[in-house]
């Protein structure tokens, strides 16, 4: 159609022939041409708009749809400004290929964009019922920045050829206690939720894939109380299976009441909690298992009260604090795996020793093989040796009387193999007592006339050192209290060999 249809009120006929021109449409004034220049929408915005300024959203989608024709030379665009749109702007299946700008406007209806087509569509600053876009593709950006959406938002499988921008709107959830359901989107560029970004009910990106990064700076995300239909607790950001090319941000002052559940996910680059505001109830938990990361950094304002879930994640590096980490019993970390620890504020070695132990109130080998690992990586051998030496003493505690009884006698001989030096001083020691006794009663010759020339230091050499002789030991025969020196030495010195083949054997073996 060329000319302007005769249904249209006064508004719409200013929008029509805008649109056939490709030329903004404002209505009363606008702060200025940059998303940057739009504030969050007020809840009051349109209340006092008349006729003059209302425009039907039948009209719209008319416009969209093609009935008008744009005047030759130009290219039509929808750049609307100012407008209440009354009725639900139905482009369900549509190809829609005009450009879409809606700024500071009042959607008193849906709008629903269920397996359309279309390019970049921006909604700024503007008070909206509720926004669904099933299956949706946009060639461009999808932009709902500082608006105000009443009844949440659904881009459930939906794909988008750029970037998907939430700046500074208000997400108000619907009847699952979802305010952004996005479950299966994939957005080809980057997701930004930036704040004053404020989700009232779960954001769900369940096995959704983002190809650059997702970034929630200074986001606020509030879980509605209660349960689901399931019996379950509202999330507050629920990404199961996510997949982030590059690096996901709750970052800078990011805050969220609820739980945060992110397993089986993967990030190219960064998986970043810091500065952030989470678990601040012990009934919240934050769920990484079995995450891929080249980075996991956790910096959290405050200890968390809730819990931490870290079993089966691979990590190249892992960042955090001693703060980071809730009390005992409350993280569990079994199969995490990383290279390398980094922190602004280094945990030493018995806050490590304690983060392990409150980590594995059920002892677990591996949490303490995978610390010593990334000690000896890092040049740190004396803290892998205290750590392994750590995890004997913790796999001691699950062991029957006889097993712990030779457990300390290993740990103290040769601290499990890990204090070499500590056998070297209980032979000494042992030694130089043998010396003293024997010096102060000397045993009696098995045959005088045979006996090697007397020596008390190497005869309790012999005596200690099992297998090996010098000849000392059978030629002499203790009695008395010598006696009894001289049978508590030959076991000491067998526990000993015992307790240092043992401890070899676990070092060579890299236990």
């Amino acid at each position: 159609m060329t000319g302007t249809p005769g249904d249209l009120n006064d508004a719409e006929r200013r929008v029509w022939e805008a649109y056939r021109n490709g030329v903004p449409c404002v209505f009363g004034t606008a702060p200025g041409p940059a998303s940057s220049d739009w504030t969050l929408a007020s809840p009051q915005l349109g209340d006092d708009w008349g006729p003059e300024r209302t425009v039907r959203a039948e009209v719209l989608a008319r416009l969209l749809l093609g009935e008008a024709e744009p005047v030759p030379g130009r290219t039509p665009a929808l750049e609307l400004t100012g407008a209440r749109i009354t009725g639900t702007l139905n482009l369900r299946g549509a190809r829609i290929d005009a450009y879409v700008d809606i700024r500071g406007c009042v959607f008193e209806g849906r709008v629903l964009l269920n397996d359309a087509a279309t390019n970049t569509v921006r909604i700024i600053g503007s008070r909206v019922e509720a926004v669904r876009g099933r299956r949706v593709r946009v060639d461009g950006d999808l932009c709902l920045t500082t608006c105000r959406i009443r009844q949440g938002v659904v881009l459930t499988d939906a794909q988008i050829g750029t970037d998907l921008v939430l700046h500074g709107s208000h997400l108000t959830a619907m009847g699952d206690g979802r305010s952004l359901s996005a479950d299966g989107v994939n957005v080809s560029g980057d997701l930004s939720a930036h704040g004053p970004f404020h989700a009232f009910g779960t954001v769900s990106l369940r096995s959704a894939r983002i190809g650059g990064r997702a970034t929630f700076y200074r986001a606020h995300i509030d879980a509605e109380p209660g349960t689901n239909a399931r019996g379950q607790r509202h999330f507050a950001f629920d990404g199961a299976g996510l997949v982030v090319e590059q690096t996901l941000h709750f970052s800078d002052n990011f805050t969220a009441t609820g739980s945060i559940r992110i397993n089986d996910s993967r990030f190219g680059d960064a998986l970043v909690i810091d500065e952030a505001a989470i678990l601040r109830d012990p009934d919240e938990e934050l769920v990484l298992w079995r995450v891929t990361a080249r980075t996991l950094s956790l910096v959290l304002t405050a200890e968390p009260a809730g819990e931490i879930r870290l079993s089966g994640g691979q990590f190249g590096a892992l960042t955090d604090i001693p703060t980071t980490w809730p009390g005992a019993g409350r993280f569990s970390i079994g199969g995490m795996t990383y290279t390398v620890l980094r922190s602004t504020s280094p945990m030493s070695l018995p806050q490590r020793l304690r983060w392990l132990a409150h980590a594995t109130p059920n002892y677990e080998p591996q949490p303490y093989e995978q610390l010593a690992t990334a000690y000896r990586a890092s040049g740190q051998d004396e803290e892998a040796r205290s750590v392994l030496l750590a995890k004997q003493r913790r796999n001691r505690e699950t062991l029957r009387l006889p097993g712990r009884i030779w457990g300390h006698i290993q740990d103290a001989a040769i601290g499990y193999g890990y204090r070499p030096a500590r056998a070297l001083a209980w032979l000494a020691a042992l030694i130089a007592v043998g010396t003293v006794a024997f010096a102060i009663d000397r045993p009696t010759p098995v045959k005088a006339d045979e006996a090697p020339h007397w020596n008390a230091f190497f005869y309790t050499v012999d005596l200690l050192i099992p297998v090996v002789t010098v000849g000392q030991e059978s030629a002499w025969n203790p009695a008395g209290w010598a006696q009894w020196v001289a049978y508590t030495l030959v076991l000491l010195g067998w526990a000993l060999a015992g307790a240092a083949a043992a401890g070899a054997t676990r070092v060579l073996n890299r236990q």
